[in-house]
């Protein structure tokens, strides 16, 4: 998101704008959020202060090392927009899930299937058979064996062709914080469906909705970050320089550079899961 500097408030009681954009603040512990008035305002040590209108928000991602004023956070609650922690290695560490959204079809049908005493063996059968379909997707684009397009070896074969063109660690690290990116989309995505913090399943945690339909949508982000990492071994190799290690910004860039179709991957994912619900309820 663009930063943008707010000279006039605007009404804090304004919905959020169907165009709300993320935020990505990864900067460290000398950044302070706080809140001003129906803005979000991002201060760092000598460095203009930059604001952000919560109706422009759509949901947050930040180091855990930034620093949060209370009445900041609750006015992300307040307004719907989730806040995602995350770590140096890219792993999710805590996060904040505002007011579910209108859009509660979903939410009804998945409450009405959890009421079977077979609720949850039909939906672990349900995700498996979605995982093994997204992993063999995922294999045919990056040429793995047919013979290991199962979601246990496409994974490990993912991970060696990361490997190869990134290291071990910026092979991890690149995934890591990919999927956090990803988890965070599919979070307030399932969020404007009425899956937030303040209903029954929001609290109960039981499924794990977001990270189990993140963890299909990676199989569709998995091609366009491996032929990122190639991309750039290839062109270090071609120059002769040592192999930069990617950081948290590439990868949020390669995310937002295919925004459009990752979104649209995750509405798909949604959307087969409330089909699969209409038919068995």
């Amino acid at each position: 998101m663009t930063a943008v500097y707010v000279s006039r408030p605007e009404d804090e009681s304004a919905p959020r704008l169907a165009d709300a954009r993320p935020l990505y603040i990864a900067t460290g512990a000398d950044t302070l959020v706080q809140l001003d008035g129906p803005v979000l305002c991002i201060s760092r040590e000598e460095r203009p202060e930059q604001y952000f209108p919560l109706q422009r928000i759509g949901r947050v991602h930040t180091a855990e090392s930034v620093q949060w004023t209370s009445e900041a956070l609750m006015a992300c609650a307040h307004r719907g927009i989730g806040v995602l922690f995350v770590d140096e290695e890219g792993a999710v560490t805590a996060r904040l899930l505002g007011r579910p959204g209108e859009r509660d079809e979903l939410y009804g049908r998945l409450m009405e299937f959890l009421l079977l005493p077979q609720a949850m063996g039909m939906y672990q059968y349900w995700l498996n058979d979605q995982d093994r379909r997204t992993a063999w997707w995922a294999g045919s684009k990056l040429g793995v064996p047919v013979h290991a397009r199962d979601p246990r070896r496409c994974r490990e074969a993912i991970g060696r062709l990361a490997a190869r063109y990134a290291g071990t660690q910026g092979a991890e690290r690149s995934g890591q914080w990919l999927r956090a990116i990803a988890y965070g989309w599919m979070q307030s995505h399932l969020q404007d469906h009425g899956l937030g913090a303040d209903n029954e399943l929001g609290r109960s945690g039981q499924p794990a909705l977001a990270s189990d339909l993140t963890r299909l949508l990676m199989w569709y982000l998995e091609p366009a970050r491996i032929g990122w990492l190639k991309r750039r071994y290839l062109a270090a190799t071609r120059k002769g320089e040592p192999l930069r290690p990617p950081r948290q910004e590439d990868l949020i860039r390669l995310f937002e550079s295919r925004a459009v179709r990752a979104a649209g991957r995750g509405r798909a994912i949604t959307g087969t899961l409330h089909r699969w619900l209409i038919h068995e309820t």
